[in-house]
């Protein structure tokens, strides 16, 4: 945009535009100025006539701006000389993009269509000086970025073109004429290639011409909607990567380059869906089904994409449960597009001031914006958390932990404080009496429901898990408060046909009502003598707030059908009966919280201590030590077997594997390519001559069983290779071994898409026979944690046989406990002794 504007500038610099005569600019500038006036356009965003005669070689109209200018609105000098009607067309079909913004809009989807390469190479820059590893390791994403780029300029160019038939309808609309383009436009027909007409920035005249194509139907509908929000998802992916890169270990445990990543990509959804659906908003029948339709469509098909350059964890980690993923997201989609919609409508309301006007979009903006970024991050890292541990206990405290940790702590403050804004925007008029009743009594009932289910029940010496409990009961209670008010609010104040009009005050209310609750039972607690520290208050205020949002976005489904079947009847009460309706539906949330029968969506008594287990400092991963294996009597082990003799000895496993094992599908053998380049010379090696050795037999069985404190438990992998030589494979296997005592290796569901590896060679057991064991611990990150997975190998050659057994199991920050690791050290050695004494 800048580099654009400052070159359009030079090109109509003074000197060029010395050829227009003093007249016929005067004269167009008062008509300028008046078509101006009658747009509502202040002098500050007022643009600046540019009549551009031949020799700059304009010859179309277009707007241009700079960040903090005025723009310009460039004319051909030729307009000087028509009829009036068709420089009115044209300055205010110019007139209808400067008050659209489209000059900033067109911006947005420019740089987003040539985002995802550049965002691609610079996430590979630590490895450019190798290209042979970059374009083994990300060839194909690199060509999925080509694509993905041209995909995104052909998705911008109709976004531009729709914006062009708006447009054309401002200048109709303005002028009162349908066919006010007419004048201007060429209606004869011209063939255009497909391909011109795929990247036009512009629809043909004869498009422009037609009556559907003045329709504004359009404008903010399913596709509009749908394509921002894919074209917004993709970007995140892209900035995500990009950060991850450059992060690197500062980014430790925080998911600091998702989170930023993600309001990024808000702002840029905000700024394309917010005021088209501001202009939505003030037709007579705006239809917002369908734009709600797109905005899920859109956010949730552009988050479940493989991005070009971004990790394929999402891809790879999300796959077996992505109907999970999906219906989590589309409940969060769904909740913010009806606030955008509901924030959209508030704006539609002309502003008393050019003042009020500025502060309502500003405060617009920050709540969707805000909204956007918190309820998606907070969604996707608690389904990521459940299928990480699959314990609801540890769900419910990450979702409880994401009010109190990070900068979503005052998520709900920025929220309250942008519909705020919003309201402020027509001149402030005294709150209706239902409204402040049912705040005043939902606060009070809350409050005091939260207080007694304290009191009532806290005792001396209670332990840590009971007060964990009882607190966040409290301050699930004071979110449930808010709830009820913000439902009864939209219901009693509601308007035919305007129900989301109604939603800001609502939303508003809500949340004071959820602070002042908070805030009552923390007096009261504190009055009794409890809750003496500083920081109570504090949370006793936020954490409500941010369960109250969360409790507002899990229950849309339920409370818009509430809300829609309540509209259709006529409910005539007064503000006592709407109040004492509203104290009775919380006290009745909080009976019921009491009771237990909301435990498994709220908090539960065991969520502290499964909580305390994750967080606590993990300890280093100890080297497990190899349990002597008994000797076994030399007999003739080493003839040369057949595929029954090997699958038979292999059929002995599961009488020394752990009840629970299960058989799984063997893994395939993959060849990609390990830095440093001596690593993965001498592994190649190693594997190329183990494969050109003839054999008579190559069984292999693969099993997993159960493992606390591991993610997906362990896995045990054994098989039997009978070769028709006796050649020793340990020799190229120790020279792998030392070239790889520090590597890296492609594994695109880690985050980078590489984890980092360190291999070790260790003590061997007493067999009578030639034997290796070999150490691996693989590092690296997952969604922005550290994961660890650890592997042993231990591998003996009995003559013309080689036996290979290993075992390994992967974790989360914190290591499995050590019963965990001597259940895996012995299943290690009970396999190998009996593949050795079976031969």
């Amino acid at each position: 945009m800048i580099i654009g504007s400052l070159g359009t500038r030079r090109r109509l610099r003074k000197r060029r535009l010395g050829g227009v005569p003093p007249s016929d600019l005067d004269r167009l500038t008062r008509r300028f100025t008046m078509l101006c006036d009658s747009q509502g356009l202040p002098e500050r965003r007022r643009p600046r006539l540019v009549l551009a005669p031949p020799a700059t070689g304009v010859r179309d109209a277009f707007t241009t701006g700079l960040p903090g200018a005025r723009p310009w609105v460039v004319v051909p000098q030729a307009y000087a000389y028509t009829d009036r009607a068709a420089f009115d067309a044209v300055a205010l079909h110019e007139l209808g993009h400067v008050r659209a913004r489209d000059v900033r809009w067109a911006s947005a989807v420019w740089w987003a269509g040539w985002l995802t390469l550049p965002a691609l190479v610079l996430a590979l820059v630590p490895i450019l000086n190798a290209p042979a590893t970059m374009w083994t390791f990300y060839g194909g994403s690199l060509v999925v970025a080509a694509v993905t780029a041209v995909s995104l300029l052909v998705v911008r160019a109709a976004l531009l073109r729709r914006r062009e038939l708006a447009a054309d309808r401002h200048a109709a609309d303005a002028t009162g004429d349908p066919d006010a383009m007419a004048v201007v436009l060429d209606s004869a027909s011209s063939r255009i290639s497909w391909i011109h007409r795929v990247f036009a920035t512009h629809p043909s005249a004869s498009d422009r011409l037609a009556p559907d194509g003045r329709d504004g139907n359009w404008d903010g509908g399913f596709v509009y909607t749908a394509v921002a929000g894919i074209v917004a998802m993709l970007t995140y992916h892209g900035v995500h990567a990009v950060l991850g890169n450059l992060l690197g270990s500062l980014d430790a445990g925080s998911r600091l380059a998702a989170d930023v990543a993600m309001a990024v990509a808000a702002v840029l959804w905000t700024s394309v869906v917010l005021p088209a659906w501001t202009r939505r908003a003030a037709l007579t029948k705006p239809g917002w089904p369908s734009s709600w339709a797109g905005a899920v469509f859109g956010l949730v098909a552009g988050f479940c994409l493989q991005a070009p350059g971004a990790s394929a964890a999402l891809t790879a980690f999300f796959a077996p449960e992505r109907p999970l993923l999906v219906l989590a997201l589309s409940v969060t989609a769904f909740a913010i597009s009806v606030l955008t919609s509901a924030t959209a409508t508030g704006l539609s309301v002309p502003a008393d001031s050019l003042l009020r006007r500025r502060v309502s979009w500003v405060g617009a903006v920050l709540t969707v914006v805000v909204a956007l970024t918190a309820a998606v991050s907070g969604t996707v890292s608690s389904v990521t958390t459940y299928l990480l541990f699959r314990d609801p206990a540890l769900v419910r405290g990450h979702v409880l932990g994401l009010g109190s940790d990070r900068a979503w702590q005052y998520a709900p403050v920025l929220i309250l404080s942008g519909l705020v804004f919003v309201g402020a925007r027509p001149r402030w008029r005294r709150p209706r009496p239902v409204v402040v009743a049912v705040a005043g009594v939902s606060a009070v009932a809350g409050g005091a429901a939260a207080a007694l289910s304290g009191l009532l029940r806290l005792q001396a010496g209670q332990s840590n898990d009971v007060r964990y409990v009882l607190a966040y009961q409290r301050w699930w209670i004071c979110a449930f408060a808010g709830l009820v008010a913000v439902v009864a609010v939209v219901v009693a104040t509601r308007r035919r046909g305007a129900i989301l009009a109604g939603v800001p005050t609502a939303a508003v209310s809500g949340l004071l009502v959820t602070a002042v609750a908070g805030a009552i039972q923390y007096t009261a607690v504190r009055i009794a003598g409890y809750a003496r520290e500083s920081s109570v208050f504090q949370q006793s205020v936020q954490v409500p707030g941010w369960l109250l949002l969360v409790t507002l976005i899990a229950t849309l489904p339920v409370t818009s059908l509430l809300v829609l079947i309540r509209a259709r009847s006529d409910l005539r009460r007064g503000a006592t009966s709407w109040a004492l309706g509203a104290g009775s539906a919380t006290s009745l949330l909080a009976v019921v919280l009491v009771g237990g029968q909301l435990s498994a969506v709220t908090v539960a008594e065991q969520d502290y201590a499964a909580g305390q287990a994750v967080v606590a400092p993990p300890a280093p991963t100890p080297t497990p030590t190899p349990a002597p294996v008994s000797p076994v009597a030399v007999v003739d082990h080493g003839r040369p077997l057949d595929e029954s003799a090997a699958t038979a000895a292999l059929g002995r496993l599961p009488a020394v594997l752990p009840p629970d094992a299960k058989p799984e599908d063997n893994e395939p053998s993959t060849s990609g390519t390990v830095t440093p380049p001596a690593c993965d010379a001498a592994d190649k090696k190693f594997a190329a001559m183990e494969k050109a050795m003839p054999r008579t037999a190559d069984v292999e069985r693969s099993f997993a069983f159960a493992a606390d404190g591991t993610v997906g438990g362990g896995h045990v992998s054994a098989s039997v290779t009978s070769y028709t030589g006796v050649e020793d494979l340990f020799v190229p296997m120790d020279e792998a071994t030392r070239a790889c005592a520090q590597f890296r290796m492609q594994q695109k569901i880690y985050d980078g898409g590489y984890l980092d590896g360190v291999l070790t060679s260790g003590p061997v057991s007493a067999l009578p026979y030639p034997a290796r064991t070999r150490n691996r611990s693989f590092t690296g990150r997952f969604h922005g944690k550290p994961a660890v997975v650890v592997s042993r190998e231990f591998s003996v050659r009995i003559g013309h046989n080689l036996v290979d057994v290993e075992v390994f199991f992967g974790y989360i920050q914190t290591p499995p406990p050590q019963a965990v690791l001597e259940r895996t050290d012995r299943i290690l050695t009970d396999v190998v002794t009996e593949l050795a004494g079976a031969l």
